[in-house]
């Protein structure tokens, strides 16, 4: 695996137990938004007079408002099932371990940039001395 993709995917590992919580609760919003949106279309079908054409828009809006809400919470549930892992690796401290994988990864980049930039500078001494 090259540096890249092991950075690339600690930075995603670390991005996934920092933002759980967040994500979560954002999660659960939309999810309540759907649910009072599926009480007002309920609401339309059982105190408004409607004809034929209007309760058929109000039914569809509530199919599509309930495939939505199914969608969050399906989304959800997946992850709360990563979360359940994933809390027993943050008490444990992984964040600050992954934080310092990361450091000490662009650390040994600099280090080998810094080789590179050594050794092109001393083939370049030595062709000037002659060799």
């Amino acid at each position: 695996m090259q540096v890249e993709n092991i950075k690339r995917l600690l930075q995603e590992i670390e991005d996934l137990f920092v933002n759980l919580d967040t994500n979560k609760k954002m999660l659960e919003k939309q999810i309540m938004k759907k649910e009072d949106e599926q009480k007002d279309y309920l609401h339309e079908l059982e105190l408004a007079r409607l004809n034929g054409i209007e309760i058929m828009k109000v039914a569809n809006a509530l199919i599509k408002t309930r495939k939505e809400r199914r969608s969050l919470k399906d989304e959800l549930e997946l992850l709360n099932t990563v979360k359940g892992y994933a809390d027993k690796y943050i008490t444990k401290g992984i964040i600050a371990d992954t934080k310092q994988a990361i450091t000490n990864i662009e650390r040994l980049e600099k280090k080998s940039r810094n080789k590179e930039i050594c050794t092109t500078n001393y083939s370049k001494f030595e062709m000037r001395k002659g060799g």
